[in-house]
């Protein structure tokens, strides 16, 4: 689904308050933000804080280097070169913020200002250019290194049965927007690991189905760009569309309309996504579905229909609805 990048910068200190801005977007999407963003230093700042945690320094080098800061004075000059030299790793700031603090009282009192503050900002200037340079070296073998330690996880993950680990893995590379290491997990195959079954009749389930069934919008997005096939059937037939649509994932339904998933898609036993949402009362579903022009008188190889089956499953709601829109009572 498309963000409004405009709305979320402008609505940014949100996020800031709720700690959770690296949390809920990727990096591309947070460079995108960054573009629109007008910050205040402290939220600059915490931003720089926030990141921490969950993004190396090359990441949040990259996302934010564009972000658009206003400085009012000059401590809160002196706060950014501190945090960049903390969370970014640019420790050749360490003579300028020196050189900032013992020059302050100077600067401002002094006749001639303008002139030092010039000569400050191109110090400045040329120092960033300095500390990017170096940063981005130091970034690129870090990156490097920290891309091998990925592969030869993959290639672990390549050997195991262990679903649990595999999917957490997939969803932290997702989280970090790592779209080269998703499509080398793909290549190896990691998506099609079956997920345990809680019950013996139970179908399998690949990576991509447990996540449509879960509502991992994040992971089915990433995992269908970088490869993975939005059609992949299961055991019974069952493609990512039905799993969401049966289990009333609306958001992750939606994207795989938008990316062409076949809406009217069938199972082994003739159950499309419209007959499953109907079955089990996923009414937001079947609203959607009905709405992108899909078959409501869609039978399986019973010859069932979606409001025969909403009948039979006392889903009264989805009985009013279907009705409602021309569904065939006699059917």
């Amino acid at each position: 689904m498309d963000l409004n990048f405009e709305y979320i910068a402008a609505h940014i200190s949100d996020y800031i308050n709720k700690e959770n801005f690296f949390d809920t977007f990727d990096i591309e999407d947070i460079k995108t933000i960054m573009k629109y963003s007008r910050l205040t230093a402290d939220q600059f700042v915490t931003l720089l804080k926030q990141s921490s945690s969950t993004i190396n320094t090359k990441e949040l080098y990259n996302c934010t280097r564009k972000a658009n800061i206003t400085i009012k004075n000059f401590e809160e000059v002196v706060s950014i070169l501190k945090s960049l030299k903390k969370y970014m790793k640019f420790n050749i700031f360490d003579g300028i913020i020196d050189f900032l603090k013992h020059n302050e009282k100077v600067i401002n009192n002094s006749a001639n200002e303008t002139e030092i503050v010039q000569d400050k900002s191109k110090a400045f200037q040329n120092a960033s250019e300095n500390a990017t340079k170096y940063t981005t070296t130091n970034a690129t073998n870090e990156n490097y290194h920290h891309s091998q330690d990925i592969l030869a996880k993959i290639a672990e993950l390549t050997e195991s049965n262990d679903f649990g680990t595999v999917y957490r893995f997939l969803i932290e590379l997702s989280s970090k927007g790592n779209h080269e290491m998703i499509s080398k997990s793909i290549e190896a195959g990691l998506w099609k690991k079956i997920a345990p079954k809680e019950y013996n009749w139970e179908p399998d389930r690949t990576v991509l189905h447990f996540a449509s069934e879960n509502g991992n919008l994040r992971l089915v997005r990433s995992l269908i760009e970088c490869g993975c096939d939005k059609e992949a059937k299961n055991s019974n037939g069952c493609t990512p569309l039905i799993y969401a649509s049966q289990n009333g994932k609306l958001e992750v339904v939606q994207y795989l309309i938008s990316v062409g998933a076949n809406k009217e898609a069938k199972n082994d036993f003739g159950s499309t996504p419209l007959i499953w949402a109907s079955r089990n009362g996923k009414l937001g579903v079947v609203q959607y579905l009905i709405s992108i022009g899909t078959n409501k008188e869609a039978k399986d190889n019973s010859g069932l229909t979606p409001l025969k089956y909403a009948s039979q499953y006392d889903q009264l709601n989805i009985v009013q609805y279907l009705i409602s829109v021309g569904a065939n009572k006699e059917t």
